[in-house]
Formats: structure tokens, C-alpha cells, sequence
């Protein structure tokens, strides 16, 4: 499928960018209504060049773009809001969370609510450099992203039996399937977790070391699964926090 010729100040994000020949760029959007979308800039990374504000990072822009192929043009490059991001958890997150959007999502695949929840991590990024609240955000976009794609977890009732999560109970995550409690209490491996943590998660209190943890990993699961050989880079550099 192959995108209208013209679009007009649509609202985007940048997700990467890399050097096209002497003066330009190859540029990977996420857009409101679009979805993911790929535009050549040229000549952006010439100083005067009306389209160089596209390398600002972190920022909503309005753009347009048009063109007969696949690969079109950006043609106009507004900066709406740029979010400041002051720690380097904070950064780190946006790029490891734009890396996540380029091998999860399809191109030219709209999803406004992902595109939404994306701009509340910014603005939440932006504001605060509590570790704790990061977590939160961070967990609270992935959460969404699975929904969206069809992946949504049930964060409080059994998969087979339907019977609510209990705190003190262990459970087995299966990211195809959900949570089953186990039969045992001795279990200690990989895929296991605490109830208390399941729902503190689902509650979205992640005030205790044990609950970030459990969500992290359940989170890591969920999405190491869906996207298969799809592997991010960017983890080995963020924080083990």
C-alpha cells in the first residue's frame, strides 16, 4: 500500500534518522493518524536548511510531506514542543522506547492511541527525574503498545481459570497465554512471580524494588515474544535499576 501524495501538518514524531547522501536525511516518523512512515529530507542537514529543526530530539512536530512513491518527501517541518529531557534515564527511555515503536509496529499502520500514550511519556519524561515515576511511565506505554497490537495482558485474573490473582500466591507468566498459579510455593525460576507484585503492577504501584522488578520482567517476556527475532539493542546500554 502506498501513502496519499500529500499530507499536511500531520502531528509526528521522530523516531530515527540517518544520512542520505551529501546533504539529507532518511527520516522514521511516528505520526497521530498514519502510523509509521518513512520521508526523505532534503538537504536537512545544511545549517540554514528550513527543514533542519527535524534533528531537534525528543519533540512533537507537525509535517508535511508529499510524493507519488513509496518514499516521499518532507516537505514542511513545524516544531510544536520540544521536551526537555535533564536526566540521562530519561533519554535513554525515549530512544529505547522508539527503538521498541520501529520493530513492533507496521508501517502505515495508524494507532492514535499509541501515538497518544507516546506523548504522555514525554510530557512525564520531561517532568520528572524520579526514577520510580519513570518506571511507571515506561511500563505504562508498553502496557498500551501490547493492547493496541492486539496483545493485551490481564494483569489480574487467572488465563484458564478466570479466578482472580491473589497476593500470595505464585503464578506462571506465559506471554501466548497469561498467568496460572502454581501448585507449589518452591518454585523459583524465570516466568515466575508473586501475586502481591501482579497486582501492584496492575495497580500501577511500583513503589516497592520487588514490583518494578516483576514488571520489568513480565514486560521484557511480553514483548521479547511478540516481537520475536526482532531483538533491541538499546538494552545492554540503559540502567539495570
Amino acid at each position: 500500500m502506498t501513502l496519499v501524495n500529500r499530507v499536511n501538518l500531520e502531528p509526528a514524531f521522530v523516531l530515527h534518522t540517518r544520512a542520505f547522501k551529501e546533504t539529507s536525511l532518511l527520516i522514521d516518523l511516528f505520526t497521530k493518524n498514519i502510523g509509521r512512515i518513512s520521508l526523505v529530507a532534503k538537504g536537512a542537514r545544511k545549517p540554514k536548511s528550513p527543514l533542519r529543526p527535524v534533528l531537534t530530539p525528543s519533540s512533537l512536530f507537525a509535517i508535511s510531506f508529499s510524493g507519488k512513491s513509496e518514499l516521499k518527501n518532507l516537505n514542511v517541518c513545524e516544531l510544536l514542543t520540544h521536551y526537555s529531557l535533564s536526566v540521562p534515564v530519561s533519554f535513554n527511555s525515549i530512544v529505547y522506547v522508539n527503538e521498541l515503536l520501529m520493530k513492533a509496529t507496521e508501517k502505515e499502520d495508524p494507532h492514535e492511541e499509541i501515538f497518544l500514550q507516546y506523548k504522555l511519556l514525554c510530557e512525564g519524561l520531561s517532568g520528572t527525574t524520579d526514577k520510580v515515576e519513570i518506571e511507571v511511565l515506561l511500563r505504562s506505554f508498553e502496557l498500551v503498545l501490547l493492547q493496541e497490537l492486539g496483545y493485551g495482558i490481564d494483569l489480574s485474573s487467572e488465563s484458564v481459570s478466570g479466578n482472580k490473582i491473589k497476593p500470595n500466591y505464585k503464578y506462571f507468566f506465559d506471554p501466548s497465554l497469561g498467568f496460572t498459579k502454581l501448585q507449589t510455593d518452591s518454585i523459583k525460576s524465570n516466568g515466575v512471580f508473586l501475586g502481591k507484585d501482579i497486582l501492584n503492577f496492575s495497580n500501577g504501584d511500583l513503589s516497592e524494588k520487588d514490583s518494578r522488578l516483576a514488571s520489568k520482567q513480565i514486560m521484557r517476556l511480553a514483548l521479547d515474544h511478540h516481537l520475536g527475532n526482532k531483538s533491541l539493542n538499546i538494552r545492554k546500554y540503559l540502567s539495570k535499576d
